[in-house]
């Protein structure tokens, strides 16, 4: 679950911001987000609603969730191909890693170390390459997991 004690607001808020307008498919979608403790697909986001009688379909989640990663509150996680909700609110393009458990699907989401991104982007610099973001995916076992194996 996001560690922001209440994403759905922060999530709200931020769309406001942006001069979007809070519809009712874009406050399920954010709902279901902040519910959930694991990636979802756009798929998986559209079943969460329906079976509690929400009414959406798949192509609005799909851009739904376009404008909420570039508002910086999802990350598309590649490994999983499923979204998270943006646990950390320091920022659109924040660097981040997220720790994904393999057994249970669960996704921690912590900042990259100033040292890594400085490194990293220096690099990046000297091959020409203009960074945008620096995302990392660490797959391993959870503490939870680990404890009951």
């Amino acid at each position: 679950m996001p560690e922001h004690p209440d994403y759905e607001g922060f999530a709200l808020s931020k769309l406001k911001e942006a001069g979007h307008r809070i519809t009712m498919p874009r406050l399920a979608v954010v709902r279901v987000l902040a519910r959930s403790e694991r990636p979802l697909t756009p798929n998986g986001i559209h079943s969460e609603i329906a079976a509690t009688g929400g009414k959406i379909d798949v192509v609005s989640v799909y851009r739904i969730l376009s404008t909420l990663s570039s508002l910086g509150l999802v990350h598309h996680i590649g490994s999983v191909d499923a979204y998270s909700a943006c646990q950390l609110d320091t920022g659109h393009g924040h660097g981040c890693e997220h720790l994904i458990c393999t057994s249970c699907g669960r996704v921690e989401e912590l900042p990259v170390a100033d040292a890594s991104s400085i490194a990293v982007t220096d690099q990046s610099d000297k091959a020409g390459f203009s960074v945008q973001a620096i995302r990392v995916e660490v797959l391993g076992t959870c503490p939870e997991c680990q404890a009951e194996a």
